[in-house]
C-alpha cells in the first residue's frame, strides 16, 4: 500500500510539473504571437504612412517669433493654407525625353501629373507682419535601385526653371542641359531676402526619368524616388 501511494504521489507530482511546463510554454507562445502581431501592425502603419505622404512633400519649419510666418498653398488665392503639402503620386512611370514635356507645366496649380512625369505647382506666402529672409532646400528622402542616376528634376521659381541631375557617372561633370545635384542627397538649395508681408513665390516641381541619359538602363526597373522640399525663415 505504501509503495502504491508513493507511486501515485510521484505521478501526481510529475503531472503537476508537466502542467506547469505546458502553461509556461503556452504563455511564451501567446506572448510571442502577440509581439509578432504588434510588429506586423507597426510595419503596416509605417507602410501606410509612407504611401500617404506622396512622392513629393513640401514643408515649413516652425519659427518661434509670431510676427514672422510662412504659409503654403497649392492655389494662388491661398483659400486653404498649410505648413505641409503632399503631392499626388504617379505610381508607375517609364522613361521619356525632356522634349516630350508640355509647355504649360508652370501654368496649372496643384498636382498635374502627366504621362510618365510628376508635376506639382504650389505657392509660398509671407503671412507675417515683418519682412523676412527664407531658405529653401530640395533633397532626396529615399531612393531604390539607383533611380536617381537617370532622374531629372525641374524647379521653376517665379517662372524661371532649372533642370537638375546627378553628376554624370563617368565623372565628366553635369549631364547636358542640367545643373548638378549639390550632394548625394541635396538636389538644390537657395535663399531669398526682402520677402515682405503678403509677398508670394510660385514654385513648380517636375520629375521624370530621362530616356536619353546613358544610365537609363533596365537595372532601374522597379526603382523608387521620394523627394522633399523644406522652407525656413532665417530673418
Amino acid at each position: 500500500m505504501a509503495e502504491r501511494a508513493e507511486k501515485k504521489s510521484t505521478l501526481i507530482l510529475r503531472s503537476a510539473t508537466e502542467v506547469k511546463k505546458y502553461t509556461v510554454r503556452q504563455k511564451i507562445m501567446r506572448t510571442a504571437i502577440a509581439a509578432m502581431i504588434i510588429l506586423a501592425i507597426i510595419i503596416y502603419l509605417i507602410s501606410v504612412l509612407y504611401t500617404k505622404t506622396g512622392s513629393f512633400t513640401v514643408s515649413i519649419n516652425k519659427f518661434d517669433a509670431t510676427q514672422y510666418a510662412l504659409t503654403l498653398s497649392d492655389t494662388r488665392d491661398f483659400y486653404t493654407q498649410t505648413a505641409l503639402l503632399n503631392a499626388e503620386i504617379s505610381k508607375e512611370i517609364t522613361n521619356i525625353s525632356e522634349s516630350w514635356l508640355p509647355a504649360d507645366l508652370d501654368n496649372i496649380d496643384g498636382a498635374h501629373n502627366g504621362d510618365n512625369y510628376v508635376a506639382y505647382t504650389f505657392y509660398l506666402k509671407n503671412a507675417g507682419e515683418g519682412t523676412v529672409e527664407y531658405n529653401y532646400q530640395m533633397y532626396i528622402v529615399n531612393i531604390v535601385n539607383d533611380l536617381d542616376e537617370a532622374i531629372r528634376i525641374r524647379l521653376y521659381i517665379d517662372g524661371v526653371y532649372t533642370n537638375f541631375a546627378r553628376t554624370a557617372t563617368d565623372g565628366s561633370g553635369a549631364e547636358p542641359g542640367t545643373t548638378e545635384f549639390l550632394t548625394e542627397r541635396i538636389i538644390t538649395q537657395g535663399q531669398r531676402g526682402n520677402f515682405g508681408p503678403n509677398d508670394v513665390t510660385k514654385f513648380t516641381v517636375v520629375i521624370w526619368i530621362e530616356g536619353d541619359d546613358p544610365d537609363c538602363l533596365d537595372d532601374l526597373i522597379g526603382g523608387e524616388l521620394k523627394v522633399a522640399m523644406d522652407f525656413d525663415i532665417v530673418k
